[in-house]
Protein backbone atom coordinates (compact mmCIF):
# COMPACT_ATOMS: atom_id res chain seq x y z
CA UNK A 1 0.00 0.00 0.00
CA UNK A 2 1.56 3.55 -0.91
CA UNK A 3 1.99 5.83 1.83
CA UNK A 4 -0.30 8.12 1.24
CA UNK A 5 -3.06 5.71 2.02
CA UNK A 6 -1.86 4.81 5.57
CA UNK A 7 -2.72 8.74 6.44
CA UNK A 8 -5.90 9.48 8.51
CA UNK A 9 -8.84 10.81 7.03
CA UNK A 10 -8.93 13.84 8.70
CA UNK A 11 -5.04 14.58 7.13
CA UNK A 12 -5.94 13.26 4.05
CA UNK A 13 -8.79 15.68 3.97
CA UNK A 14 -6.39 19.16 4.40
CA UNK A 15 -4.31 17.69 1.67
CA UNK A 16 -7.46 17.45 -0.79
CA UNK A 17 -8.19 20.86 0.12
CA UNK A 18 -5.28 22.45 -1.59
CA UNK A 19 -6.52 20.71 -5.09
CA UNK A 20 -8.86 22.47 -7.41
CA UNK A 21 -11.75 20.59 -7.36
CA UNK A 22 -12.08 19.24 -10.69
CA UNK A 23 -8.74 17.43 -8.92
CA UNK A 24 -10.12 16.66 -6.05
CA UNK A 25 -13.08 14.01 -7.64
CA UNK A 26 -10.98 12.12 -9.56
CA UNK A 27 -9.27 10.59 -6.62
CA UNK A 28 -12.32 8.31 -6.34
CA UNK A 29 -11.01 6.41 -9.33
CA UNK A 30 -7.92 5.83 -7.22
CA UNK A 31 -9.04 2.87 -4.78
CA UNK A 32 -11.86 1.68 -2.87
CA UNK A 33 -10.87 3.66 0.51
CA UNK A 34 -10.89 6.96 -2.22
CA UNK A 35 -14.23 6.43 -3.82
CA UNK A 36 -16.54 8.55 -1.11
CA UNK A 37 -13.35 10.42 0.28
CA UNK A 38 -13.89 13.46 -1.83
CA UNK A 39 -17.38 13.66 -0.76
CA UNK A 40 -16.22 15.14 2.76
CA UNK A 41 -13.68 17.67 1.81
CA UNK A 42 -15.41 20.51 2.81
CA UNK A 43 -14.19 22.94 -0.09
CA UNK A 44 -15.19 23.33 -3.89
CA UNK A 45 -14.10 25.75 -6.30
CA UNK A 46 -16.03 25.92 -9.86
CA UNK A 47 -15.11 27.94 -12.63
CA UNK A 48 -16.69 27.75 -15.71
CA UNK A 49 -13.26 28.92 -17.87
CA UNK A 50 -14.92 32.35 -18.66
CA UNK A 51 -11.72 33.99 -17.30
CA UNK A 52 -9.22 31.78 -20.01
CA UNK A 53 -11.30 31.25 -22.99
CA UNK A 54 -14.58 33.18 -23.21
CA UNK A 55 -16.88 31.66 -24.88
CA UNK A 56 -20.85 31.60 -26.01
CA UNK A 57 -20.73 27.51 -26.32
CA UNK A 58 -24.55 26.66 -24.47
CA UNK A 59 -23.57 22.93 -24.87
CA UNK A 60 -20.53 23.34 -22.79
CA UNK A 61 -21.77 25.58 -20.16
CA UNK A 62 -24.49 22.95 -20.86
CA UNK A 63 -22.34 20.41 -18.97
CA UNK A 64 -20.78 23.25 -16.28
CA UNK A 65 -24.05 23.09 -14.76
CA UNK A 66 -24.70 19.48 -14.99
CA UNK A 67 -21.15 19.14 -13.08
CA UNK A 68 -22.32 21.29 -10.79
CA UNK A 69 -25.68 20.45 -9.93
CA UNK A 70 -24.57 16.41 -9.87
CA UNK A 71 -21.11 17.57 -7.46
CA UNK A 72 -23.20 19.87 -4.94
CA UNK A 73 -25.73 16.92 -4.52
CA UNK A 74 -23.25 14.01 -3.75
CA UNK A 75 -20.82 16.11 -1.58
CA UNK A 76 -21.89 16.11 2.04
CA UNK A 77 -19.53 17.04 4.49
CA UNK A 78 -20.38 18.02 8.42
CA UNK A 79 -19.71 21.04 7.23
CA UNK A 80 -19.05 22.79 4.10
CA UNK A 81 -15.69 25.64 4.72
CA UNK A 82 -15.54 27.45 1.17
CA UNK A 83 -17.63 27.32 -1.70
CA UNK A 84 -16.09 29.55 -4.32
CA UNK A 85 -17.77 30.13 -8.13
CA UNK A 86 -15.60 31.93 -11.13
CA UNK A 87 -18.58 32.33 -13.81
CA UNK A 88 -19.60 33.71 -16.90
CA UNK A 89 -22.69 35.72 -18.94
CA UNK A 90 -24.32 32.53 -19.51
CA UNK A 91 -25.13 31.95 -15.88
CA UNK A 92 -28.61 32.50 -14.52
CA UNK A 93 -30.12 33.56 -11.59
CA UNK A 94 -31.99 30.10 -10.97
CA UNK A 95 -28.89 28.34 -11.30
CA UNK A 96 -27.09 30.13 -8.97
CA UNK A 97 -29.89 30.25 -6.28
CA UNK A 98 -30.44 26.63 -6.81
CA UNK A 99 -26.55 26.24 -5.52
CA UNK A 100 -26.75 28.51 -2.88
CA UNK A 101 -29.52 27.24 -1.04
CA UNK A 102 -27.90 23.67 -1.39
CA UNK A 103 -25.05 25.18 0.47
CA UNK A 104 -26.70 26.85 2.85
CA UNK A 105 -28.64 23.37 3.42
CA UNK A 106 -24.68 22.35 3.70
CA UNK A 107 -24.16 25.17 6.08
CA UNK A 108 -21.55 26.79 4.10
CA UNK A 109 -18.92 29.06 5.95
CA UNK A 110 -17.55 31.02 3.22
CA UNK A 111 -19.21 32.04 0.28
CA UNK A 112 -16.84 33.92 -2.81
CA UNK A 113 -18.98 34.35 -6.35
CA UNK A 114 -17.19 35.80 -9.25
CA UNK A 115 -19.47 36.72 -12.37
CA UNK A 116 -18.09 38.59 -15.94
CA UNK A 117 -19.88 39.75 -18.43
CA UNK A 118 -17.76 40.97 -21.05
CA UNK A 119 -19.34 44.52 -20.87
CA UNK A 120 -20.43 44.17 -17.15
CA UNK A 121 -24.03 43.86 -18.56
CA UNK A 122 -26.57 41.36 -17.15
CA UNK A 123 -26.74 41.70 -13.58
CA UNK A 124 -27.91 39.45 -11.83
CA UNK A 125 -29.54 39.28 -8.23
CA UNK A 126 -28.77 36.85 -5.21
CA UNK A 127 -31.47 34.78 -3.36
CA UNK A 128 -32.77 36.95 -0.26
CA UNK A 129 -32.12 33.89 1.59
CA UNK A 130 -28.20 34.55 1.57
CA UNK A 131 -28.87 37.60 3.09
CA UNK A 132 -31.14 35.78 6.38
CA UNK A 133 -28.45 32.64 6.38
CA UNK A 134 -27.34 32.75 10.66
CA UNK A 135 -23.83 30.53 9.60
CA UNK A 136 -22.11 32.64 6.70
CA UNK A 137 -19.11 34.00 8.58
CA UNK A 138 -16.72 35.71 4.58
CA UNK A 139 -18.77 36.56 1.41
CA UNK A 140 -17.12 37.82 -1.45
CA UNK A 141 -18.96 39.21 -4.66
CA UNK A 142 -16.95 40.56 -7.34
CA UNK A 143 -18.25 42.04 -11.08
CA UNK A 144 -21.71 42.07 -13.03
CA UNK A 145 -23.76 41.06 -9.55
CA UNK A 146 -26.69 43.43 -7.98
CA UNK A 147 -27.69 43.88 -5.01
CA UNK A 148 -31.11 45.02 -4.37
CA UNK A 149 -31.96 44.77 -0.62
CA UNK A 150 -34.84 47.30 -0.21
CA UNK A 151 -34.93 48.75 3.48
CA UNK A 152 -38.30 46.63 4.52
CA UNK A 153 -36.50 43.62 3.70
CA UNK A 154 -34.93 42.58 7.02
CA UNK A 155 -30.86 41.69 6.58
CA UNK A 156 -29.37 39.41 9.22
CA UNK A 157 -25.97 38.16 9.10
CA UNK A 158 -25.08 37.58 12.39
CA UNK A 159 -21.89 35.67 11.81
CA UNK A 160 -20.28 37.36 9.06
CA UNK A 161 -17.00 39.16 9.65
CA UNK A 162 -15.77 39.47 6.22
CA UNK A 163 -17.75 40.96 3.76
CA UNK A 164 -15.97 41.75 -0.12
CA UNK A 165 -18.27 44.05 -2.90
CA UNK A 166 -16.02 44.34 -5.58
CA UNK A 167 -17.66 46.60 -8.07
CA UNK A 168 -20.83 45.24 -7.83
CA UNK A 169 -24.04 47.42 -8.58
CA UNK A 170 -26.33 48.79 -5.86
CA UNK A 171 -30.28 49.33 -6.27
CA UNK A 172 -29.54 52.50 -4.34
CA UNK A 173 -27.64 53.72 -1.01
CA UNK A 174 -30.14 52.27 0.85
CA UNK A 175 -29.59 48.54 -0.53
CA UNK A 176 -26.04 49.12 0.90
CA UNK A 177 -27.00 50.73 4.49
CA UNK A 178 -29.04 47.92 5.18
CA UNK A 179 -26.74 45.13 3.74
CA UNK A 180 -23.86 46.58 6.34
CA UNK A 181 -26.63 47.40 9.07
CA UNK A 182 -27.71 43.65 9.40
CA UNK A 183 -24.31 42.81 9.93
CA UNK A 184 -23.53 43.40 13.45
CA UNK A 185 -20.43 41.77 13.92
CA UNK A 186 -18.80 42.38 10.81
CA UNK A 187 -14.98 43.29 11.09
CA UNK A 188 -13.63 43.06 7.12
CA UNK A 189 -15.45 45.59 4.40
CA UNK A 190 -13.95 45.56 1.34
CA UNK A 191 -15.67 48.16 -0.98
CA UNK A 192 -14.05 48.34 -4.98
CA UNK A 193 -16.72 51.03 -6.25
CA UNK A 194 -14.63 51.13 -9.56
CA UNK A 195 -16.52 50.78 -12.99
CA UNK A 196 -20.14 51.12 -10.78
CA UNK A 197 -22.39 53.54 -11.58
CA UNK A 198 -21.43 56.14 -8.48
CA UNK A 199 -24.59 56.41 -5.96
CA UNK A 200 -24.67 60.32 -4.72
CA UNK A 201 -24.09 59.07 -0.84
CA UNK A 202 -22.35 55.98 0.68
CA UNK A 203 -22.66 55.49 4.25
CA UNK A 204 -20.24 53.04 6.26
CA UNK A 205 -21.84 52.53 9.70
CA UNK A 206 -20.20 49.87 11.16
CA UNK A 207 -19.14 49.70 14.87
CA UNK A 208 -17.24 46.38 14.91
CA UNK A 209 -15.80 47.09 12.00
CA UNK A 210 -11.54 46.84 12.37
CA UNK A 211 -10.47 46.40 8.75
CA UNK A 212 -12.35 49.12 5.91
CA UNK A 213 -10.90 49.24 2.29
CA UNK A 214 -12.84 52.09 -0.41
CA UNK A 215 -11.15 52.00 -3.76
CA UNK A 216 -12.08 53.73 -6.80
CA UNK A 217 -9.73 53.60 -9.66
CA UNK A 218 -11.64 54.11 -12.68
CA UNK A 219 -9.11 56.37 -14.48
CA UNK A 220 -11.36 58.65 -16.79
CA UNK A 221 -9.36 59.93 -20.26
CA UNK A 222 -11.32 63.35 -19.98
CA UNK A 223 -9.96 64.02 -16.30
CA UNK A 224 -6.81 65.90 -16.05
CA UNK A 225 -5.01 67.70 -13.04
CA UNK A 226 -6.18 70.75 -14.72
CA UNK A 227 -9.51 70.09 -15.33
CA UNK A 228 -10.89 66.92 -13.35
CA UNK A 229 -14.02 64.93 -13.09
CA UNK A 230 -15.88 66.36 -10.53
CA UNK A 231 -19.08 63.89 -9.56
CA UNK A 232 -19.56 65.65 -6.31
CA UNK A 233 -20.43 61.98 -4.42
CA UNK A 234 -20.22 61.81 -0.36
CA UNK A 235 -19.01 59.23 1.56
CA UNK A 236 -19.96 59.09 5.30
CA UNK A 237 -17.57 56.65 7.67
CA UNK A 238 -18.20 56.38 11.32
CA UNK A 239 -16.01 53.51 12.54
CA UNK A 240 -14.85 53.42 15.73
CA UNK A 241 -13.01 50.47 16.38
CA UNK A 242 -11.22 50.72 13.09
CA UNK A 243 -7.63 49.28 12.86
CA UNK A 244 -6.24 49.65 9.84
CA UNK A 245 -7.99 52.06 6.62
CA UNK A 246 -7.52 51.48 2.90
CA UNK A 247 -8.95 54.76 1.00
CA UNK A 248 -8.56 55.34 -2.46
CA UNK A 249 -10.22 57.19 -5.06
CA UNK A 250 -8.50 58.80 -7.74
CA UNK A 251 -11.16 59.92 -9.64
CA UNK A 252 -13.98 61.76 -8.33
CA UNK A 253 -12.52 65.17 -7.73
CA UNK A 254 -15.74 66.90 -6.12
CA UNK A 255 -16.83 63.51 -3.56
CA UNK A 256 -16.07 64.14 0.27
CA UNK A 257 -15.33 62.47 3.07
CA UNK A 258 -17.34 62.84 6.28
CA UNK A 259 -15.66 60.38 8.78
CA UNK A 260 -15.97 60.47 12.85
CA UNK A 261 -12.77 59.84 15.16
CA UNK A 262 -11.14 56.44 14.56
CA UNK A 263 -9.36 56.66 18.19
CA UNK A 264 -8.35 52.93 17.86
CA UNK A 265 -6.27 53.51 13.99
CA UNK A 266 -2.83 52.11 13.62
CA UNK A 267 -2.41 51.93 9.74
CA UNK A 268 -3.85 54.04 6.68
CA UNK A 269 -3.47 54.05 3.19
CA UNK A 270 -4.56 57.50 2.06
CA UNK A 271 -4.66 58.29 -1.77
CA UNK A 272 -7.33 60.81 -2.19
CA UNK A 273 -8.24 63.06 -5.13
CA UNK A 274 -10.55 65.82 -3.72
CA UNK A 275 -11.02 69.23 -2.86
CA UNK A 276 -12.26 68.80 0.81
CA UNK A 277 -9.16 66.10 2.53
CA UNK A 278 -9.56 67.92 5.72
CA UNK A 279 -12.40 66.67 7.05
CA UNK A 280 -11.04 62.45 6.47
CA UNK A 281 -7.33 63.70 7.62
CA UNK A 282 -8.39 65.44 11.36
CA UNK A 283 -10.27 61.47 11.84
CA UNK A 284 -7.08 59.37 11.48
CA UNK A 285 -4.51 61.84 13.59
CA UNK A 286 -4.21 58.39 15.82
CA UNK A 287 -2.69 56.53 12.70
CA UNK A 288 0.57 55.16 13.79
CA UNK A 289 1.66 54.18 10.06
CA UNK A 290 0.50 56.01 6.94
CA UNK A 291 1.00 55.78 3.52
CA UNK A 292 -0.35 59.38 1.73
CA UNK A 293 -1.11 60.87 -1.47
CA UNK A 294 -3.17 63.95 -1.80
CA UNK A 295 -4.63 66.23 -4.80
CA UNK A 296 -6.51 68.77 -2.51
CA UNK A 297 -4.52 70.83 -0.05
CA UNK A 298 -5.03 70.45 3.61
CA UNK A 299 -2.15 73.20 4.87
CA UNK A 300 -4.82 75.12 6.46
CA UNK A 301 -6.36 72.56 8.57
CA UNK A 302 -4.86 72.95 12.03
CA UNK A 303 -4.45 69.06 12.50
CA UNK A 304 -1.79 67.25 14.68
CA UNK A 305 -0.78 63.55 13.99
CA UNK A 306 0.60 62.72 17.93
CA UNK A 307 0.94 58.82 17.11
CA UNK A 308 2.58 58.83 13.82
CA UNK A 309 5.99 57.15 13.83
CA UNK A 310 5.70 55.95 9.50
CA UNK A 311 4.91 58.27 6.90
CA UNK A 312 5.42 57.48 3.29
CA UNK A 313 4.83 60.18 0.82
CA UNK A 314 3.40 60.12 -2.81
CA UNK A 315 5.76 62.53 -5.00
CA UNK A 316 3.29 62.83 -7.89
CA UNK A 317 0.64 64.70 -6.02
CA UNK A 318 0.77 68.58 -6.85
CA UNK A 319 3.05 70.52 -4.88
CA UNK A 320 3.76 67.54 -2.41
CA UNK A 321 6.72 69.65 -1.48
CA UNK A 322 4.04 71.77 0.69
CA UNK A 323 2.53 68.87 2.04
CA UNK A 324 5.72 67.70 3.27
CA UNK A 325 6.49 70.60 5.37
CA UNK A 326 2.60 70.51 6.61
CA UNK A 327 3.38 66.67 7.58
CA UNK A 328 7.08 67.27 9.09
CA UNK A 329 5.50 70.16 11.57
CA UNK A 330 2.57 68.08 12.78
CA UNK A 331 4.23 64.30 13.48
CA UNK A 332 6.19 65.21 16.31
CA UNK A 333 7.17 61.44 16.85
CA UNK A 334 7.73 60.45 13.42
CA UNK A 335 10.81 57.94 12.79
CA UNK A 336 10.51 56.69 9.37
CA UNK A 337 9.97 59.35 6.37
CA UNK A 338 9.72 57.46 2.67
CA UNK A 339 9.17 59.63 -0.40
CA UNK A 340 8.24 57.73 -3.39
CA UNK A 341 5.15 57.16 -5.60
CA UNK A 342 2.23 55.02 -5.09
CA UNK A 343 1.20 51.80 -6.96
CA UNK A 344 -2.39 53.25 -7.17
CA UNK A 345 -1.27 56.01 -9.03
CA UNK A 346 1.46 53.96 -11.23
CA UNK A 347 0.61 56.07 -14.60
CA UNK A 348 1.49 59.22 -12.95
CA UNK A 349 5.41 60.37 -12.84
CA UNK A 350 7.09 61.78 -9.80
CA UNK A 351 7.01 65.51 -10.19
CA UNK A 352 9.97 67.40 -8.82
CA UNK A 353 9.80 70.35 -7.09
CA UNK A 354 8.59 72.81 -9.06
CA UNK A 355 8.93 76.12 -6.89
CA UNK A 356 11.07 77.51 -3.40
CA UNK A 357 10.76 75.05 -0.96
CA UNK A 358 9.27 76.23 2.02
CA UNK A 359 11.25 75.14 4.94
CA UNK A 360 8.98 74.29 8.35
CA UNK A 361 9.33 77.37 10.13
CA UNK A 362 11.28 76.18 12.97
CA UNK A 363 12.93 72.68 13.08
CA UNK A 364 10.11 70.14 13.84
CA UNK A 365 10.45 67.65 16.92
CA UNK A 366 10.31 64.77 14.72
CA UNK A 367 14.21 66.03 13.17
CA UNK A 368 15.29 66.82 16.26
CA UNK A 369 14.69 64.07 18.51
CA UNK A 370 13.30 61.09 16.57
CA UNK A 371 13.77 60.37 12.67
CA UNK A 372 16.14 57.57 12.50
CA UNK A 373 15.35 56.47 8.58
CA UNK A 374 15.03 58.69 5.55
CA UNK A 375 14.15 57.24 1.89
CA UNK A 376 13.51 59.29 -1.29
CA UNK A 377 13.13 57.57 -4.45
CA UNK A 378 13.20 59.27 -8.13
CA UNK A 379 15.40 62.16 -6.81
CA UNK A 380 16.31 64.04 -9.74
CA UNK A 381 18.96 66.77 -8.35
CA UNK A 382 17.62 69.74 -8.93
CA UNK A 383 18.84 72.53 -6.47
CA UNK A 384 15.33 72.51 -4.56
CA UNK A 385 15.46 68.89 -3.86
CA UNK A 386 19.08 69.03 -3.02
CA UNK A 387 17.93 71.45 -0.59
CA UNK A 388 15.47 69.50 1.19
CA UNK A 389 17.85 67.08 1.23
CA UNK A 390 20.51 68.83 2.98
CA UNK A 391 17.50 70.29 5.93
CA UNK A 392 16.78 66.76 6.65
CA UNK A 393 20.31 65.97 7.34
CA UNK A 394 21.76 68.93 8.77
CA UNK A 395 18.27 68.67 11.78
CA UNK A 396 17.74 65.16 12.31
CA UNK A 397 19.96 64.20 14.77
CA UNK A 398 18.80 60.38 15.70
CA UNK A 399 19.57 59.84 11.96
CA UNK A 400 20.66 56.27 11.36
CA UNK A 401 19.95 55.88 7.70
CA UNK A 402 19.71 58.22 4.77
CA UNK A 403 18.93 56.32 1.44
CA UNK A 404 18.55 58.27 -1.99
CA UNK A 405 17.70 56.58 -4.87
CA UNK A 406 18.09 58.11 -8.94
CA UNK A 407 15.96 56.23 -11.24
CA UNK A 408 15.34 56.31 -14.97
CA UNK A 409 12.17 58.60 -13.58
CA UNK A 410 14.66 60.64 -11.73
CA UNK A 411 18.36 61.63 -12.70
CA UNK A 412 19.26 60.68 -16.50
CA UNK A 413 22.74 58.55 -16.47
CA UNK A 414 25.12 61.02 -17.21
CA UNK A 415 24.65 63.59 -14.21
CA UNK A 416 23.01 61.41 -12.15
CA UNK A 417 26.11 60.27 -10.37
CA UNK A 418 27.84 63.63 -9.91
CA UNK A 419 24.99 64.66 -8.66
CA UNK A 420 24.19 61.99 -6.16
CA UNK A 421 27.80 62.31 -4.72
CA UNK A 422 27.28 65.73 -4.01
CA UNK A 423 25.05 65.09 -1.18
CA UNK A 424 27.89 62.69 0.11
CA UNK A 425 29.20 66.14 1.18
CA UNK A 426 26.65 67.75 3.27
CA UNK A 427 26.78 68.20 6.80
CA UNK A 428 25.08 65.52 9.31
CA UNK A 429 23.96 66.23 12.46
CA UNK A 430 23.93 62.57 13.06
CA UNK A 431 26.98 61.63 13.55
CA UNK A 432 26.02 57.74 13.18
CA UNK A 433 24.23 58.32 10.31
CA UNK A 434 24.87 56.15 7.47
CA UNK A 435 24.44 57.62 3.37
CA UNK A 436 23.39 55.28 0.91
CA UNK A 437 23.68 56.80 -2.58
CA UNK A 438 22.10 54.43 -5.25
CA UNK A 439 22.01 55.18 -9.30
Amino acid sequence: MDRISNLSDDLLLKILSSLPTKDIVETMFLSKRWKFLWTMVPKLDFDDGCLTDYNDDEDEYTKFLQYVDRLMVLHKPPVLETLKFTIGYLSSIEDMATWIRVAIVRRVRELEINRHHPQDLDSFTLPRCLFTYEKLVVLKLRRSIFLDLPLELEVWLPSLKTLHLLSVKHENEASHRNLLAGCPVLEELVVDKTFNDPVPSFYVIVPSLKRLSIIEQDCNEESTEESPVVYNNRVLIDVPSLKYLDYVDVYDFGHVCSSKNMPELVEANVKLVSKSPGKLMRSITSVKRLSLCLYGSVLKHNIVFYQLVHLELCGCSSKWWDLLTWMLERSPKLQVLKLNNCVERSFCLVKPIEVFWRQPRSVPECLMCHLSTFEWKYYTGIHEEKELVAYILRNAKRLKTAQISATALGLDSEGGPRKLKELASLHRASKSCQLLLIC
